[in-house]
């Protein structure tokens, strides 16, 4: 049996486990006292409860298996290349499905990076490590950078202000914001170049790649930054020797795929946190389980959810487990779950199989938040007549 080396995300997460239970035992008392909306959700399961109706067997780790999908992920882009001729027998058209496509496999290569960020893929650190950097170098993914700032996002799930790489914009906030800012939030099409932004530019979290970014703040996440951020240039320099130094090229076979995994990347992450009814927290009202559970479920269809590893319809157990069950076993985690969150009504589950529509239309539509102060935070309700 191997030994178990926890990484710096297990351990953290294994000092706050006590802390979030406790967060979601706030009295019904003082919940009421700020919004009556929130006094329906203090018969949620503890974690304990939620944790022991997961079979034991989600929790186990495979290394073997964990390294055949990485493997299968990047057999799966090379095959991709092979086959583009062939798609643009078709002109535009059949290049821009090849992106879309491209966008996918590249966003389930990052689904495999993503459990060695959690420490998922196996009980080694170093191996997690390693594997962490050769799925998400390619794909311009810093990856220790964005193992601190995900694992804040996981942590305080639906928490207002603590909820970083996935901001809450309140009516106060949106109400300053100028014509640019508000496009670029409300328009599906700025979602191609969102993870750049996010990466690069660092709006929300602060730059994945400077290492004097706002995200560090010890000399050995500086570190960590710089050889992310090299592991990333020296892919890019890769492809860019691979595409025989032509500019053109490599805009076409590296950068726009690139790009349309980084819309892949946003348009999961939205959906599986974004919807009419969702509910966001302040300090006093905001619980790990309460917050977690606001998280969605949804399945793609055509084949995409086992493509991309069930990322998008096992949502709701990633994230309630996030430093425990390896993708492979989502499945089985969320029936269990289901079945215990569903008699509280608190289970979020949206067939989805028109999810660019979706999208588009939720990001369009979901402005900003309302009931800023009150504990409990929703979407303004917009009127038939001024949709």
């Amino acid at each position: 049996m191997p030994p178990t080396c926890p990484s710096d995300v297990d351990t953290q997460a294994a000092h706050l486990e006590p802390s979030l239970k406790a967060a979601d035992s706030v009295k019904s008392e003082k919940v009421e006292s700020k919004t009556p909306a929130v006094q329906t959700q203090k018969e949620l399961p503890s974690y304990q409860e939620l944790l022991n109706c997961i079979p034991k067997e989600c929790f186990e780790k495979s290394l073997p298996v964990s390294m055949a999908y990485l493997v299968w992920d990047l057999c799966a882009l090379a095959g991709m290349y092979y086959v583009e001729p062939y798609f643009e027998v078709f002109g535009i058209a059949g290049l821009v499905f090849w992106y879309f496509l491209m966008g996918m496999f590249g966003f389930a290569l990052f689904v495999v990076g993503h459990d060695c960020g959690h420490g998922t893929f196996s009980n080694y650190t170093w191996v997690n490590d390693i594997c962490g950097h050769i799925a998400h170098a390619p794909i311009l993914a810093p990856y220790w950078p964005w193992q601190k700032s995900h694992r804040q996002h996981h942590t305080y799930t639906g928490h207002l202000t603590k909820d970083r790489g996935h901001p809450w914009i309140t009516e106060d906030v949106y109400g300053e914001w100028g014509w640019g800012q508000k496009m670029y939030a409300n328009n599906p099409i700025t979602a191609l170049i969102r993870w750049v932004m996010y990466t690069f530019g660092g709006v929300t979290d602060g730059s994945h790649f400077w290492p004097t970014s706002s995200l560090f703040t010890n000399t050995k996440e500086r570190i960590q930054c710089v050889v992310s951020g090299l592991a990333c240039a020296f892919s890019a320099y890769v492809a860019f020797v691979l595409c025989g130094y032509d500019l053109f090229t490599y805009g076409k076979f590296y950068v726009m795929p690139v790009l349309c995994q980084g819309f892949w990347l946003t348009m999961v992450t939205y959906l599986q946190h974004q919807t009419d009814d969702i509910n966001v927290y302040e300090d006093g009202t905001w619980g790990y389980v309460r917050g977690q559970v606001q998280t969605i479920d949804r399945p793609y269809g055509f084949g995409i959810d086992q493509l991309m590893h069930h990322i998008t319809d096992g949502h709701v157990a990633h994230h309630l487990f996030f430093t425990k069950i390896p993708h492979y076993h989502l499945m089985k985690a969320t029936e269990a779950l289901r079945q215990k969150l569903e008699p509280h009504g608190v289970y979020r589950h949206r067939v989805s199989y028109d999810f660019l529509f979706e999208f588009c239309r939720l990001n369009m539509r979901l402005e900003y938040l309302i009931g800023q102060g009150t504990g409990l935070l929703n979407y303004a309700k917009k009127t038939k007549k001024s949709e």
